[in-house]
């Protein structure tokens, strides 16, 4: 292991980047959900937002009230 360490760095062939970018196969077209549950999705993601938002003011009064508080 250490015979290889000291050997430095390898050298890949002339044209390695153009024979592995031939061995990579063309990837598939990702898959789009059916517009039937688009808006389902639109729907959850407005409704984590409202969520978040009702937790963030809770959150502000929280501290509000207890700086006035005391």
């Amino acid at each position: 292991m250490e015979k290889l360490l000291e050997s430095g760095p390898l050298k890949a062939p002339e044209n390695f980047a153009q024979q592995v970018m031939q061995r990579i196969d063309e990837l598939p077209l990702p898959i789009h959900p059916p517009p039937s549950l688009e808006w389902l999705q639109w729907l959850a993601l407005v409704g984590g937002a409202v969520l978040g938002v009702t937790q963030l003011a809770g959150f502000v009064f929280g501290i509000w009230v207890a700086v006035t508080a005391g």
